[in-house]
């Protein structure tokens, strides 16, 4: 999850190893937690301008086993999933 004071951005690229580009573009297009691009349906995340399917599956992966292996929900320790 976020640390203090981490934008969704950071979060995104420290949690799912994803470039900066793509973690702007989730944020603009509204998608700024790991559970909303894990549990968003894909349909959604589709309209979401720049996204493309392979990159919504594949970060959607990542973030599902990030929240399922977190079990401190919210304390993260920094470290990171991949899927």
């Amino acid at each position: 999850m976020a640390k203090p004071n981490e934008s969704p951005e950071a979060m995104f690229q420290r949690t799912l190893h994803m470039d900066e580009r793509l973690a702007r573009t989730l944020t603009a297009g509204g998608i700024v937690t790991l559970e909303e691009l894990a549990y968003v349906p894909i349909a959604e995340l589709l309209k979401v301008q720049g996204l493309e399917e392979s990159q919504v599956q594949l970060f959607r992966k990542r973030a599902r086993a990030y929240l399922l292996v977190d079990p401190t929900w919210g304390e993260d320790d920094g470290g990171t999933v991949d899927a």
